[in-house]
């Protein structure tokens, strides 16, 4: 993960190890009021396969806030998150879940 100050100037902010914290983040990124910055990856993740949601705070340190497990709370999730005034997470996968075929999840804060 970097970012781009208004120069074009990049500073790397995290670099994925595949597990526990993720791998693969393909989706756009979600800041909250207080900096920290929420994600998703689409594979790694405790099972090494289904891919994470992760938060990235004001110091560069990850939490993986829910390791998917493709049966029953999905697989992959590929879009981004979207976040409420209460600070719930909502996202979707793109497999998984009891039909195989993806699923809606929230996580609260």
């Amino acid at each position: 993960m970097f970012k781009l100050d208004t120069s074009g100037n990049e500073t790397l902010l995290y670099i994925f190890a595949d597990s526990p914290d993720g791998a693969s983040p393909q989706a756009g990124l979600v800041i909250d009021k207080a900096g920290n910055i929420y994600g998703t990856t689409t594979t790694g993740g405790s099972s090494f396969l289904y891919g994470t949601v992760f938060k990235l705070d004001t110091s560069n340190n990850e939490t993986v806030l829910h390791s998917f497990t493709n049966t029953p709370d999905g697989a992959g999730p590929l879009a981004g998150l979207i976040m409420d005034k209460a600070g719930n997470l909502y996202g979707t996968t793109k497999a998984g879940g009891s039909s195989s075929h993806g699923t809606v999840f929230k996580l609260t804060p």
